[in-house]
């Protein structure tokens, strides 16, 4: 009996905001698809996947996989590892590429070591590259060629800020356009829920390009998962309030697992009880 599991995804799908990405395994055969959950006729194949991968990996489109040119990119969420693949050509295969962005102090240490790797965490893709690990003065950016070994750079901004000692970042392309969405903690204190959504939108404009800080979402709405997982979608028409960012909050003894909405338009924030889980997984309409 086939065994289905699924690693998130973010890119378009031909005219889809959003599609998954579902491991299929029949026996001791596995193999990949791009599925539309809606219509399961609508699906992409993508060739077997020589091994096994966390069910945490992330999985970036760098834009429609039925025009040529389209990558399939997938990050593993601990080891500093990526695959890749370029879909629609029938000769390729996935590529493993083990990458090093540097290192970063491990406080306290961990078996003996003071340092690790740093691995990719937040990322999308936006017109045909892959951005990651986003920061207010610096953005990783990743290009991946049919005819080369990936490339790795880093992105100087400009613009100052203040500094903040406690957020989680996410990174969402909507409409072409790229955003980094801060969750900053107010305090030390442990409290998931007690935090200030901040959306910046990047400003490609301007040399030295810059963080500018969004007034609305142009009517969407910004779903956020654990794991650095973002994605976007039309807001009216799915009953969403238009310009929200909506954030799944894992529950535990103390806090009810539940999700948050902020408003980046109007500054209000409210919250909706859901079913206790440790983990949340986004299945959007591909035909808003």
């Amino acid at each position: 009996m086939p065994v289905f599991s699924s690693l998130e995804l973010a890119g378009e799908f031909e005219d889809v905001y959003r599609a998954k990405v579902f491991l299929v395994e029949s026996g001791e055969e596995l193999y990949m698809v791009m599925l539309n959950p809606e219509d399961s006729k609508h699906k992409v194949q993508l060739p077997h996947l020589p091994e096994d991968l966390p069910s945490k990996s992330t999985c970036v489109l760098s834009g429609n996989p039925t025009i040529p040119g389209c990558v399939a990119l997938l990050v593993e969420p601990f080891a500093t590892v990526i695959w890749y693949i370029h879909v629609g050509d029938d000769h390729n295969e996935w590529v493993k590429h083990e990458y090093d962005i540097g290192t970063q102090v491990l406080d306290p240490p961990l078996d003996g070591k003071d340092h690790e790797k740093v691995p990719i965490c937040s990322i999308a893709a936006c017109q045909g590259k892959f951005y990651f690990n986003g920061r207010l003065s610096d953005i990783g950016v990743l290009e991946l060629s049919p005819s080369a070994t990936p490339v790795f750079s880093s992105l100087e901004l400009a613009g100052e800020f203040e500094v903040v000692y406690r957020a989680k970042v996410f990174l969402v392309e909507s409409g072409e356009e790229l955003y980094m969405v801060m969750l900053v903690y107010r305090g030390f204190h442990y409290d998931e829920t007690d935090y200030e959504t901040r959306v910046y939108r990047m400003d490609f404009s301007e040399q030295p390009p810059r963080w500018r800080k969004a007034g609305d979402l142009a009517g969407g709405a910004f779903l956020l998962a654990p794991w650095y997982f973002g994605a976007t979608c039309s807001a009216g028409e799915l009953g969403l309030c238009e310009d929200c960012v909506y954030a799944f909050v894992p529950g535990d003894d103390e806090v009810s697992t539940c999700l948050k909405m902020s408003s980046v338009k109007d500054g209000w924030d409210d919250f909706v009880d859901v079913p206790a889980a440790h983990r949340a997984l986004w299945i959007l309409p591909t035909n808003p």
